[in-house]
């Protein structure tokens, strides 16, 4: 059956009319294999590329150094963050000089089940300004809990402390992780920027008296190094509290009353002030410890005992100033320079000399700052004229649309591959 077939066929073709093959035409077939091959390898290129660059992308940021000897100086003014500026967690700084809340009406609205209705709550990204103009956001949405509000920047500008329902969240911004801290809320940092006061509540927030407890927390580790008491008190839940220069002391503001408790256990001394507005930030302790300033009218109290001192002179409007910068805002100590201190006022850094000196000034309307932290430490209170805002790498700053691409590309290379193995199985 196979000759019969062979030999039939060999009769076929000898008896056909000659076909004429056109010219060129098996250097068009050569040319297109070729062209073929071509567009496969690029497609592959293009494959891997996409791959690569999204890899690249997704992949942890190298670490910032940080630098603790640099005196970085102060900007003599903010800006709000330009559009598409890289976020910390992808581009991180050796150290942030300001960390700040640029839209008060940026909220969002969560169901309080305990109260049974919708409580509004801030949102953020907050702004992180660096040395050398470098601009980040931070985004407190990644978080479970909604931001509370609370921001605190360690003295030396390493670490951002945000309160997230009954936690807190410690941002390292030189690689750019975030970790929780569950033992409580951000009240404050020390000094040294090595721990974190912390309180934690032991009822919820609508009931009566407010009671918890204190808690000092090491960074490195995140274990409680010591706790003190929280005094029975009224509500709203309203706590500030301050460690000294060598940390053997914490002094705890509950609305109008003081109270001191010592590392080893040791309770010093309370007392009642005039306004409810307590101690004048994390930094209220004077350098050498002895003292510790009032915010309510910035009086020195004896640290051994809690007797006022002398108070600092200065006025609560700043009517030398120009109408922008008068303020009605509580003082925050960031540092001393020649027995003046230097505050945030509101949105805004003052020399509380005979005459008030501003020197940084926080955007303006129609986006104005509600929360606004400097580090203190290694700071030059001298003010530079900032330049143009450093948004951070391209690479970072388009991070969402440049792994969309990178998909998009590996997509269409897979793509065409397939068209191309189908064509291929068609023609078999």
């Amino acid at each position: 059956m196979t000759h019969a077939l062979h030999d039939a066929l060999h009769q076929v073709a000898d008896s056909a009319p000659p076909l004429p093959v056109p010219p060129g035409l098996f250097d068009r077939a050569r040319r297109d294999r070729l062209r073929r091959r071509l567009a496969g390898l690029a497609a592959a290129v293009v494959a891997v590329g996409g791959i690569g660059l999204t890899g690249q992308i997704a992949a942890p940021p190298p670490p910032a150094a940080f630098d603790d000897t640099t005196v970085d100086p102060l900007p003599a003014y903010l800006v709000h963050a330009p559009a598409w500026t890289a976020d910390i967690r992808h581009a991180p700084m050796r150290r942030a000089l300001v960390a700040f809340d640029g839209d008060v009406f940026d909220t969002d609205y969560t169901v309080d089940e305990d109260r049974g209705e919708s409580v509004s709550h801030p949102v953020g990204p907050l702004t992180l300004v660096g040395p050398d103009d470098a601009y980040r956001t931070y985004d407190l949405t990644q978080d479970d809990e909604p931001w509370t509000g609370a921001l605190m920047l360690s003295p030396d500008g390493r670490y951002v402390l945000t309160g997230h329902g009954e936690h807190s969240r410690l941002l390292d911004v030189t690689t750019g992780i975030a970790r929780t801290l569950p033992t409580g809320l951000p009240l404050a940092f020390s000094p040294d920027s090595r721990q974190a006061v912390l309180v934690h509540f032991d009822n919820p927030w609508y009931l009566y008296p407010v009671r918890g407890e204190i808690q000092v927390v090491d960074l490195g580790t995140g274990a409680v190094a010591w706790t003190a008491p929280l005094p029975d008190g009224p509500l709203p839940r309203e706590v500030d509290a301050a460690l000294s220069p060598d940390g053997s002391t914490l002094i705890v503001q509950r609305h109008g009353d003081l109270h001191t408790y010592r590392r080893d256990g040791g309770v010093g001394w309370s007392r009642s002030v005039d306004s409810g507005d307590g101690v004048a930030g994390q930094l209220a302790w004077t350098p050498d410890g002895r003292s510790v300033v009032d915010a309510s009218g910035l009086c020195l109290l004896d640290a051994d005992t809690g007797a006022t001192g002398k108070c600092i002179q200065w006025q609560e409007r700043l009517t030398r100033m120009p109408v922008r910068e008068q303020t009605f805002a509580k003082p925050i100590i960031l540092a001393w320079e020649n027995g003046a201190p230097i505050v945030t006022m509101g949105r805004d850094v003052v020399r509380l000399t005979e005459v008030p000196e501003l020197l940084m000034r926080t955007p303006e309307t129609p986006q104005t700052v509600s929360a606004l932290t400097v580090a203190s430490t290694r700071v030059q209170w001298t003010p530079r004229q900032p330049g143009p805002p450093d948004p951070g790498p391209a690479v970072h700053r388009y991070r969402s649309l440049l792994v969309g691409a990178g998909w998009a590309i590996v997509l269409l290379a897979l793509g065409y591959a397939a068209v191309r193995l189908r064509r291929r199985r068609s023609l078999r």
